[in-house]
């Protein structure tokens, strides 16, 4: 089974890109982020037309439609049921939340606030980082405290790798310590884990907004229980889809690239 998390940038702008990944890399279950869509913008109907099934979450008529999280699941598995929309307690906007049950697998998809400091100056921004992780926290913790496989997909919007920089967003030891609070509830970073086993696989990951470059960050993630641990088999970052596709001509490419997780059971 493969599942993958991808903070697309605008989906209809990124949509003949990301039916090229589908069909390229044929994701049974896929988390999206900054989908900047109204609900009835999704466009459901092509992605349908791609094999995947979406639950779309907007907040309509807000800023960029509330950001926007969505979860695609490959048509051939069972039928997704929706477990939540929206986080609950989040006092934040933006949709940033979803929660589906596809067989026996829970799946989010997350976006984790930012906080913006250019309006909310740092300590403003850090404040709210850090309440909506509690929120998260206490929502996740009332979910995983059972051996079963649930995932947790997204941009969290913290960077762990190198030294702490206490002015600096997404790099202070506080957003840390609130990520590190979520995992351990009982949940491992798949493509951390991977990589700590195989050395040689290097990170992966080189934080930038440069567009030109073929770079993605440690902001993305794929958290799992200790059951979706246990099946981990591989994991990587989809660098080739951080650039211009061959087949593609003209074709805006996103900022980020997608996070890739595979694991050995098939059963869901």
């Amino acid at each position: 089974m493969r599942v993958a998390t991808w903070c697309i940038g605008g989906i209809n702008s990124k949509l003949r890109y990301l039916r090229h990944w589908l069909d390229e890399r044929k994701p049974d279950v896929v988390a999206l982020q900054k989908t900047f869509a109204a609900t009835d913008h999704f466009p459901k109907e092509a992605l349908r037309q791609a094999g995947y099934e979406s639950v779309v979450h907007a907040r309509d008529g807000e800023f960029q439609n509330g950001w926007g999280v969505a979860v695609l699941v490959r048509e051939t598995l069972p039928k997704p049921k929706i477990l939540q929309i929206g986080l609950p307690g989040q006092s934040d906007p933006g949709a940033r939340f979803v929660t589906l049950a596809v067989g026996d697998l829970e799946f989010s998809s997350v976006y984790a606030v930012y906080g913006n400091p250019a309006v909310n100056r740092f300590e403003g921004a850090l404040k709210r980082k850090i309440a909506w992780m509690k929120q998260l926290h206490e929502h996740v913790g009332k979910r995983t405290n059972l051996p079963r496989r649930c995932v947790l997909a997204g941009d969290f919007n913290v960077v762990s790798e190198g030294p702490a920089l206490p002015k600096t967003l997404n790099y202070t030891s506080r957003e840390r310590d609130a990520l590190g609070d979520v995992l351990r509830l009982g949940l491992w970073d798949l493509y951390d884990l991977h990589r700590r086993r195989n050395p040689d696989v290097g990170t992966g990951f080189n934080y930038g907004f440069n567009t030109r470059q073929p770079a993605t960050s440690r902001l993305h993630r794929i958290l799992g229980t200790e059951v979706v641990k246990d099946q981990l088999r591989d994991a990587w970052v989809d660098l080739e889809y951080r650039k211009a596709v061959k087949g593609l001509p003209g074709c805006a490419w996103p900022q980020s690239a997608p996070v890739i997780v595979d694991l050995s059971s098939e059963s869901i």
